[in-house]
């Protein structure tokens, strides 16, 4: 092969790897690390989670006892409750709690207003965060805990990188900043319940609100972003609002239905041993 040839072969796979992805995405999200050229960085982060967590994680952990990870496990949680919890009221005060979600305008990440520099780079802190969640899953695996890696957790958790992605690079409007807030605010709350968790606290009353209140955020995303989806002014790509639309059904199908597995059965095996508990007191009495 000529050298002629080989340059060729070179610069079409740099350009289907890299220059293909500025062309069709935003360029000026692509100063961040992560965020210039294709999602290749995702794809690859993403395959090694999955490997740890379905291959090489279990090999390891299989002649050996779970690892005791409760202090590792409370600085986690805490410093995600800080996370998401600042970039909650920081997503309220950028977006005037929530209204500039509520309308499809352009979203400039070149701006010099202080303001939407701080939005850029809370948008950019919540796309990392989601390659931070993969650590819940790795914290199962050390832990033997292996019953909780369930196909949702792991749907779940490998969707949101490629989700987050996809929006950052391809759509800078200010409706896109809805999913992020919302999503702040819950994860606040569930991180809280897993530090309490993990300093010992059992049977906390709320921790089925919390499966409601993602649920909640389900519906709200949908009916969110179906209005922008027929909404004739709004620019921003309905292919991806409609993925958006499908993506709220979807969750809200899989997390309603952990739903009524995860409490219809505690609470019919909750009433299965009140009855054992009464016939027990009963054949008592009578004898």
């Amino acid at each position: 092969m000529s050298a002629n040839a080989i340059s060729s072969v070179l610069h079409t796979v740099k350009y289907y790897c890299h220059d293909l992805w500025e062309e069709i995405g935003d360029h000026r999200v692509s100063r961040l690390p992560g965020l210039n050229g294709g999602p290749w960085h995702v794809i690859s982060l993403t395959l090694l989670y999955l490997y740890f967590v379905k291959v090489s994680g279990p090999a390891f952990m299989k002649d050996r006892p779970p690892y005791d990870l409760r202090n590792v496990m409370l600085f986690h949680n805490l410093f995600l409750v800080f996370l998401n919890g600042g970039g909650f009221l920081l997503a309220c005060w950028g977006t005037k709690f929530g209204l500039t979600t509520m309308r499809c305008e352009p979203f400039d990440p070149n701006s010099p207003a202080f303001q939407d520099q701080v939005l850029f780079y809370l948008c950019y802190t919540y796309y990392v965060s989601k390659f931070i969640d993969f650590l819940d899953t790795v914290y199962f695996v050390l832990r033997k805990k292996y019953t909780h890696i369930t196909g949702l957790h792991l749907f779940h958790h490998t969707m949101m990188p490629f989700w987050t992605y996809i929006f950052f690079k391809f759509s800078s409007f200010t409706n896109n900043g809805f999913i992020p807030m919302v999503n702040g605010f819950v994860h606040t709350l569930m991180y809280t319940y897993y530090a309490l968790a993990a300093i010992g606290f059992r049977k906390l009353w709320w921790k089925k609100l919390i499966t409601r209140l993602q649920l909640t955020q389900f519906v709200l995303v949908t009916v969110h972003s179906t209005y922008f989806l027929f909404d004739s002014s709004c620019k921003c790509s309905k292919l991806l609002i409609a993925f958006q639309v499908l993506h709220g059904i979807l969750f809200f199908h899989l997390f309603y239905a952990f739903y009524r597995r995860a409490y219809s059965s505690s609470s019919s095996n909750r009433k299965e041993q009140q009855q054992i508990a009464n016939g027990s007191e009963i054949s008592k009495k009578q004898n």
